[in-house]
């Protein structure tokens, strides 16, 4: 599994509409293959900071994913306006070897 977490912050002005593309990617996104988690929240300290928890099944899917329309969609819109970005890429497997599914 891939776990991808981190930051982008944008100027106060950019708010609405990276909240709105924020809003469809993340729908897009957790409907691509091998997505296990894919959310965004704002960082309670640093208003227009937001983080990001991706995990998916493996490398390739997440490279697949890299590539898909509304993925491009929101770089396009947004790279060029981020002030500041944070990320970090971990490759994990189940503590005991075995992957168990949790309902909630």
């Amino acid at each position: 599994m891939i776990i991808i977490a981190g930051s982008l912050s944008f100027d106060p002005s950019d708010r609405a509409d990276v909240l709105a593309s924020l809003v469809e990617v993340t729908e897009a996104s957790r409907n691509d293959a091998g997505c296990v988690e894919y959310s965004w929240a704002e960082d309670l300290e640093a208003p227009n900071t937001f983080r990001f928890f991706e995990c998916w099944e493996s490398k390739e899917l997440l490279d697949a994913h890299l590539a898909e329309p509304h993925e491009v969609a929101f770089g396009e819109r947004n790279l060029g306006r981020i002030t500041g970005a944070t990320a970090s890429m971990f490759v994990a497997s189940p503590a005991d070897g075995n992957e168990k599914s949790v309902a909630g």
